[in-house]
């Protein structure tokens, strides 16, 4: 009788363990940040039998220029995993980056990002010096001064993407600190991976 009653237990409970596997950790089961005034919820998509069917679902890219990055951009850069993303947005630690071309920003994001594409910092111009200074670098008479800079964390499609690796070792080479930069390697196809919910700017783009 008892195991029968453990029995009926278990497939009661079963719903709200589905729910919970389904949590970012076991006391978190969702994070909600406010993005130009307006709310997003950051959580993994509820369901069991849930795929990648998208363009992130593929593991063949080619190479050239689809190379596997280093775990490490850099020794002073601390490289980054899903739940210290949830916690630099969640506490508001810095700027998020999405590194990628704005075609592909368009199409999906990270929800708390702002598309500065990597080509910007590989060229010394206006474009470059602008997106400097927005994030709290001065210049005086060609000398660039990082003191004040803010935190800056980076991504790109995936770990087989070369975008974001690429501005973090172009802002290394014009004294931008180290330790004020942080790479996401797994990138939006790692965030869809676990399951977390992409943003869509542009409906258009994804067509």
């Amino acid at each position: 009788m008892r195991n029968i009653q453990q029995t009926l237990l278990f497939f009661l409970l079963l719903p709200i363990f589905a729910i919970a596997q389904n949590n970012i950790t076991e006391e978190k089961s969702s994070v909600t940040i406010e993005v130009d005034g307006k709310e997003h919820i950051i959580k993994r998509v509820e369901g069991k039998d849930v795929y990648l069917t998208n363009e992130f679902s593929l593991t063949s890219r080619p190479s050239p220029p689809f190379y596997i990055q280093a775990f490490k951009v850099s020794k002073g850069v601390d490289t980054y995993g899903e739940l210290e993303v949830i916690d630099f947005l969640e506490k508001k630690k810095g700027v998020f980056i999405d590194a990628r071309l704005t075609s592909w920003f368009e199409k999906s994001n990270i929800a708390g990002s702002v598309n500065i594409p990597f080509k910007v910092f590989l060229s010394d111009d206006t474009k470059r010096d602008n997106a400097l200074i927005k994030l709290g670098a001065k210049k005086n008479k060609g000398t660039w001064n990082f003191s004040k800079v803010k935190t800056i964390l980076l991504y790109c499609n995936g770990a087989w993407c070369g975008q974001s690796p690429a501005a973090i070792k172009a802002l290394i080479e014009i004294g931008f600190p180290e330790k004020k930069m942080k790479y996401y390697r797994g990138g939006i196809q790692s965030w869809q991976l676990v399951g977390f919910t992409v943003n869509v700017p542009n409906k258009e783009a994804t067509k």
